[in-house]
């Protein structure tokens, strides 16, 4: 209980000699900072704030769908608009969700009455194509002359196709054959008189360079990043090397040194930004 400032200012006029009951009184009566004032130990407050935001106001509040209809998304989402929902989906990454058809605009993906229907149309085509295949399996097993002998046709070509093409050989070199005059010299070749006798040398000639090829190894192929030491097992010093970036197709300049007959080094003015790819073909004099 405080005691009244009337008495404690009593307590201490001048020549007083206040008692240690009258100081604990005197301080007693007085709230200390540490002691928080509760808002129902506000005089007045109650009142004043009904009149600045009524309880019943607060309450009706609460219970308004719209209050905040122009910020906030409702529950059902009633009072989004299109624009709103793509922003939703955009920031929810969903923009690329399958949808159907709706009411108002065009889904994405086929609904299962669409996908049936589309089933039904693939199922009608095949089994049509099935019934052509059946015709057509009829007409391979008749009896029909004309099938007959095409098939005859067919399986004596297939037997005799060796002499066909010796046959077709003879008719184009024909019986006889006329005298040739060369431009070029060609005595290292032998004499030839007529067209088939060179002929013959010319094809020699070629199948000679293809067993030559087939029997040994004339080209070399690998992708490197950068300065490489590369083994190409050509046996030879004498080959010719292209080297082209694989996703420009420019051609790169390069060097390369020769270690030995099978080995090289290859260097690069600066470090390649991609895989180069890179072909060794042997060179043959002569040829």
């Amino acid at each position: 209980m405080s005691t009244p400032l009337n008495i404690i200012f009593s307590w201490f006029e001048e020549g007083d000699s206040p008692t240690g009951s009258q100081f604990r009184q005197t301080f007693s009566s007085f709230r200390h900072l540490d002691e928080k004032i509760r808002i129902d130990e506000v005089t007045g407050l109650s009142e004043a704030l009904q009149n600045t935001f009524p309880d019943t106001a607060f309450a009706e509040h609460l219970k308004d769908q719209n209050a905040h209809n122009a910020v906030l998304a409702k529950l059902n989402a009633s009072n989004l608009t299109p624009a709103h929902v793509d922003q939703w989906k955009e920031k929810l990454k969903i923009n690329l969700a399958a949808t159907i058809d709706g009411a108002e605009e065009t889904g994405n993906v086929f609904t299962k009455k669409q996908t049936g229907e589309i089933v039904d149309k693939l199922q009608a085509k095949d089994s049509e194509i099935l019934e052509h295949i059946v015709k057509i399996n009829e007409l391979l097993t008749s009896d029909d002359m004309d099938l007959d002998q095409l098939q005859e046709i067919v399986n004596y070509i297939k037997e005799n196709r060796k002499q066909i093409g010796s046959l077709t050989e003879i008719l184009v070199n024909g019986s006889s054959d006329d005298k040739i005059r060369l431009l070029g010299n060609y005595s290292a070749w032998g004499a030839s008189t007529y067209q088939n006798q060179f002929n013959d040398l010319v094809f020699g000639k070629i199948k000679n360079i293809e067993k030559e090829i087939a029997s040994e190894n004339i080209i070399y192929e690998e992708r490197v990043r950068g300065n490489s030491l590369i083994k190409h097992n050509l046996d030879t010093l004498s080959f010719v090397i292209d080297a082209y970036d694989t996703v420009t197709l420019f051609t790169v300049p390069l060097k390369v040194r020769r270690i030995d007959t099978n080995n090289i080094e290859v260097l690069f003015d600066s470090i390649p930004p991609n895989i180069i790819q890179l072909t060794i073909k042997k060179y043959r004099h002569g040829h």
